[in-house]
């Protein structure tokens, strides 16, 4: 097998069974997420097909690396995973996704919090590892729902940083209405408010994102500029800033699968007590159950159990798109990084352990991309049944050992805050716990 067989695999692949419409941007150095617009289930079917119809196997520990990049770089590795290597691999890109964050709707928030020397934007993101996420209609993981409402961020966004964040779009409107209210709050805004608003990032595709959902429901932040045909569109989720033509702006508000916009006021900032600290963590840490993989487990099983009837079970063939957003919730995870930083700050603790935790957390981040692996699998007419059950096992205890995980993730983190509320001397009285979790 040389380089140009496998270059030749990857464009039947995406010409045959994915079907990839942006075919026509495809070269050895055409990026899988930027120019191809993969983004990271199609990626790991993929490389699914790959390993059928080239008879390489992909590990583990390559689903999260960086060889997956280009075509160029998927097309090295895989000639390094296969047992003929007479040719030499080139040069790797060094080009890298963005570096994304962990939920757009709290680094809106939290963007005016950074650029305040009096506070910390770390503990907002306690409300972040354990955020809502629901199983929809069609018997599918989602992130995103009409029904999910930001009420709980931003009743404790007030609570820390004393900060009201107040709703402009209201439902009861239609779209004219709603973008009217818009335009003005743009045009009259103070240099300290900001004006959010969620608009449907498929509609916006030269703005490069790791997902390419479609519909990509996400919240940004609008001003105003001295070009009356060009907004100034700043993204803190994605780290991105620049001019968005105002019309396209505008197109991917009026989608109908977006709703939603708020506005708040940084000269209201004042630092943050350490009982709204306190109280604000234990309305965050779930110490009995981690949410997410209980859904994830919950879904497996509606597309697998034996136990059901034919009229109960989901097909197995739609697990993959059951799941398909698992991707988008995972990192949300990493928000125990800023937990955990925040307490190891104020503690002074050794950096070395910190780091032992940050790995934990990436191991936590990257088996969801294992067990989405699988799954692709397991709803593959190309493996055997008996391959299916042995996969399906192997899922199992993926979901056993990320709740092993994720317990002693959280179970560290309410040891240093505990040292950490020694250190504050707080009056942690029954009164201010119970106040705490009747907030959730």
């Amino acid at each position: 097998m040389n380089r140009k067989m496998i270059i030749q695999a990857i464009f039947s692949a995406l010409q045959g069974p994915l079907n990839c419409p942006q075919l026509s941007a495809f070269h050895e150095h055409a990026r899988l997420n930027e120019d191809l617009y993969l983004d990271s289930v199609l990626l790991l079917q993929l490389l699914l097909t790959l390993e059928l119809e080239l008879g390489i196997d992909i590990p583990d520990s390559a689903l999260s690396n960086e060889d997956f990049i280009t075509v160029s770089s998927l097309t090295d590795f895989l000639l390094n995973q296969s047992a003929d290597k007479t040719d030499t691999p080139e040069t790797q890109l060094t080009v890298e996704f963005d570096d994304i964050k962990v939920h757009c709707f709290v680094s809106c928030l939290c963007e005016m919090i950074k650029a305040d020397d009096r506070v910390d934007h770390r503990p907002f993101y306690f409300g972040v590892w354990d955020a809502q996420v629901l199983i929809n209609q069609h018997h599918q993981l989602s992130y995103h729902s009409a029904h999910i409402k930001h009420d709980f961020f931003m009743t404790w966004y007030e609570k820390l940083y004393s900060v009201p964040v107040i709703a402009w779009y209201r439902p009861y409107q239609n779209k004219t209405q709603n973008i009217a209210t818009l335009e003005k709050l743009i045009k009259y805004k103070t240099a300290s408010q900001h004006v959010m608003v969620m608009l449907d990032m498929y509609l916006l595709p030269e703005r490069e994102n790791k997902f390419n959902q479609n519909p990509f429901p996400h919240y940004v932040m609008l001003e105003q500029t001295e070009d009356q045909d060009q907004w100034f569109m700043y993204d803190p989720d994605f780290r991105w800033e620049g001019l968005q033509a105002k019309s396209q702006v505008l197109a991917a508000i009026g989608s109908d699968a977006v709703a939603g916009g708020y506005y708040f006021d940084s000269k209201y900032i004042r630092p943050s007590s350490d009982q709204a600290i306190h109280d604000y963590f234990l309305a965050c840490l779930n110490l009995e159950s981690n949410p997410m993989t209980n859904l994830v487990r919950q879904i497996i099983e509606l597309h697998t159990s034996e136990n059901m009837s034919e009229s109960q079970r989901q097909s197995i063939k739609d697990l993959p798109e059951a799941l398909s957003q698992l991707s988008v919730l995972a990192i949300r995870k990493y928000a125990y990084e800023h937990g955990l930083a925040f307490f190891w700050r104020a503690l002074k603790l050794e950096d070395a352990e910190f780091e032992y935790w940050c790995d934990v957390i990436e191991e936590l981040v990257s088996t969801y991309k294992k067990i989405q692996y699988r799954v692709l699998k397991i709803a593959n007419d190309g493996i055997s049944n008996n391959l299916k059950k042995g996969l399906l096992a192997q899922i199992y205890e993926l979901l056993h050992q990320q709740d092993q995980r994720e317990f002693k993730i959280k179970a560290r983190l309410q040891a240093v805050f505990e040292q950490w509320k020694q250190q504050a001397q707080l009056n942690t009285t029954s009164q201010h716990i119970q106040s705490a979790q009747a907030s959730l």
